[in-house]
């Protein structure tokens, strides 16, 4: 009996990549994390940016509502024709309507008492060429003027400013008032850009009503 002896030939399969697998990994991995860290980037610029936008807009809402509260705590509201003294008693004498009511204007005269202290105070909107508009305040006590901004003109571009005023005559001449009695008010709108560049500004426009806080009972057109 003849005996065959078989040799079998036994193939191990080694576990692994090619070369060719191992740099396309590479490649697809190095495009992803491309793609991701500038998706990252990208929502913390924006983060950044929305943070600054809000702090902006948070001090330019104090400034506003600082000056709206002067207003309507305030008396003897002027239109920004008024050319007389910066004095409370000019105020007080002046007999002159058509400077005391108007229904655009970009200045308010009045008398503030929001520090304790009767003092004349006016708002204006500045708007110079080149540079972003915004709104001034100046207080006029005894001796020198201070004038100063209430809104940040390099992070708030305000495009414009309109105080509509009314004085009515005050509530205890009436009937014999040739005209309408009542409190005086001011209606002011303001439009502008908050943000230092146009592309990161956000557009706001402020629309608000201000009734006299104190009670019109003395005629100061009389």
């Amino acid at each position: 009996m003849n005996l065959i002896k078989i040799k079998k030939n036994k193939y191990i399969d080694s576990a692994g990549f090619t070369l060719v697998e191992t740099l396309v990994s590479l490649a697809l991995f190095s495009i992803v994390m491309v793609i991701s860290g500038g998706v990252i980037l990208s929502v913390i610029n924006s983060n950044r940016k929305n943070q600054a936008i809000a702090s902006v807009v948070s001090n330019l809402n104090y400034s506003l509502d600082s000056m709206i509260r002067d207003i309507k705590t305030g008396y003897l509201y002027k239109c920004g024709t008024y050319n007389g003294s910066m004095t409370i008693d000019a105020l007080k004498s002046d007999i002159n309507i058509a400077a005391n009511e108007c229904t655009d204007t970009k200045t308010i005269i009045l008398v503030s008492t929001i520090t304790g202290t009767d003092v004349v105070v006016k708002y204006e909107f500045k708007n110079p060429v080149g540079s972003n508009g915004y709104i001034e305040k100046t207080v006029y006590p005894p001796g020198v003027a201070n004038t100063y901004n209430i809104t940040d003109k390099n992070n708030v571009n305000i495009k414009s400013v309109n105080f509509m005023i009314k004085n009515p005559d005050s509530l205890d001449c009436h009937p014999d008032c040739h005209s309408a009695y009542g409190q005086p008010s001011v209606f002011v709108t303001i439009k502008g850009l908050s943000g230092s560049e146009l592309v990161d500004a956000s557009r706001f426009y402020v629309q608000t009503f201000i009734s006299q806080r104190l009670i019109n009972t003395t005629n100061f057109k009389n």
